[in-house]
């Protein structure tokens, strides 16, 4: 079996690099990662502030997250998504699993050493949906209002990352609005 492993520390790495960008020149900090020791993802410092950070992904499906990984990891036979039954309410499958990965992320309690020594960090959430749109977001929010989360208080804000015409737009979850 083909190890993903590298593959998806690459993916998270792009997203650590994705969100530091963005994150330095909205706020005008120059955040640098320091260490990488997994968990969290990276280890952030700019001046004397030092914060951390964990990427996760939310796909639309199990088979999209297959076909993706299955085409990006070298050495794996491609495993595209079947496109022989079509697929109906992408929006509503992808918000449960977009709800999902969030709470699992929140309730983990791997965290709360990092939380301790560094305080609460980002979670960032890399949105993989081929379809994905305002409309998207309006069937997240809906899935967000219903959902039960027992959040350890480790993240001080998430933020999404998703692409708009090749470009990567970031938002704060829940507060930001397209």
């Amino acid at each position: 079996m083909v190890d993903r492993h590298r593959t998806k520390k690459k993916h998270e790495r792009a997203y650590v690099d994705i969100f530091i960008s963005w994150f330095n020149h909205t706020y005008q900090t120059n955040f640098k990662v320091i260490c990488e020791p997994d968990p969290p993802e990276a280890v952030l410092l700019s001046g004397k502030t030092i914060t951390w950070m964990e990427v996760t992904t939310a796909f639309w499906c199990s088979d999209y997250a297959r076909d993706l990984y299955s085409y990006a990891t070298p050495g794996e036979k491609y495993k595209p998504v079947d496109k022989s039954e079509p697929h109906q309410n992408m929006d509503i499958e992808f918000s449960k699993n977009f709800v999902d990965v969030v709470k699992k992320k929140l309730e983990k309690d791997r965290y709360i050493e990092t939380k301790e020594l560094l305080g609460p960090g980002y979670l960032i959430v890399a949105i993989m949906h081929p379809l994905f749109d305002k409309q998207t977001i309006n069937y997240m929010e809906d899935a967000w209002s219903r959902r039960i989360i027992n959040d350890l208080g480790c993240f001080k804000s998430i933020y999404i990352i998703f692409t708009e015409w090749d470009k990567k737009i970031v938002l704060m979850w829940p507060s930001d609005r397209l």
